[in-house]
């Protein structure tokens, strides 16, 4: 078996080798994760700069503090939230650097959501208004939203990244989830509204 299929297979056996000093593991979880964490760090900021020096600060700090580093069976998951953690310490010193809507940076994201309640087979004409469906929902709501139904995390692991107990992010999934539905079902009636208006003009 390869290397590259051990790495594949086994995250906790790449951060095993990461902590040994082993630099061909440290390569290859930059090369693996290097843009997934670049996408991420886009959700909290356009600075696209900003967000380069912190992915490097990151790997530069994995790399210095490896032998104080703890196992972890996750690596994404260490990741995500070391690199949330330095990007939002970074805004803390200059809150110049991110929307002040909120308490927090704003999280954006275009979404491709598929779970049991949206089809997978949507056409054009519905993405674009499920997108504008979830511009309604608050920073907070966009976040958990994407954490589950884009990333695929559960929920524990969601609260690890959020800061949150298990049945706070279960509480904010649920109401996430039924304010999408509540605007979806929202949006339907003034579509079928418009469409009665215009039929009956005719």
């Amino acid at each position: 078996m390869s290397t590259r299929n051990v790495y594949t297979i086994d995250e906790s056996l790449l951060w095993e080798k990461i902590l040994a000093g082993d630099e061909d593991a440290y390569s290859y979880l930059y090369r693996q994760y290097v843009e997934e964490l670049f996408s991420y760090g886009m959700r909290f900021t356009s600075d696209k700069e900003l967000i380069k020096d912190c992915i490097q600060d990151l790997f530069v700090k994995i790399y210095s503090n490896r032998s104080n580093l703890s196992c972890t069976d996750n690596v994404k998951l260490y990741l995500f939230i070391a690199l949330k953690n330095i990007l939002f310490n970074v805004f803390e010193k200059d809150k110049s650097l991110y929307k002040m809507d909120t308490i927090e940076p704003v999280f954006t994201v275009e979404y491709t959501i598929e779970d049991e309640w949206i089809e997978n087979e949507l056409e054009q004409e519905r993405r674009n208004k499920i997108n504008k469906v979830l511009e309604t929902l608050t920073p907070r709501q966009k976040e958990v939203i994407y954490y589950r139904y884009t990333k695929g995390l559960k929920l524990n692991h969601i609260g690890e990244i959020m800061d949150m107990n298990y049945q706070s992010v279960q509480n904010l999934l649920q109401r996430s989830i039924k304010k999408l539905r509540s605007a979806l079902a929202e949006k339907e009636k003034q579509k079928a509204f418009i469409k009665k208006m215009r039929s009956e003009s005719q």
